[in-house]
């Protein structure tokens, strides 16, 4: 699994804008604070705060399979990045 830092530096390297990208991360009060302004319903902040917190405690494994699940090899962030970029531009 890969950490904020590592989703932020990838993206960034992708975008190639000469400007590195880099997670910050917040405090439990932040995030529940500025979800509303997100999209969720403020009821949901305590249960998506938790959920953040508990997958960076306990990533889940990566398992086999994929493959033979969906008939094609699983891409990478970075490759899934370049398809939306290039599907946004």
């Amino acid at each position: 699994m890969l950490t904020r830092a590592e989703v932020a530096r990838t993206i960034g390297r992708v975008l190639g804008e000469g400007r590195p990208l880099e997670a910050e991360r917040i405090g439990v009060g932040e995030e529940r604070a500025a979800l509303p302004a997100a999209g969720p319903p403020p009821v949901c902040a305590d249960g998506i705060v938790a959920a953040h917190r508990a997958m960076e405690a306990e990533p889940e494994p990566v398992v086999p399979g994929f493959e033979a699940l969906v008939g094609r090899p699983a891409r990478t962030f970075r490759q899934w990045v370049e398809d939306r970029l290039a599907a946004a531009r």
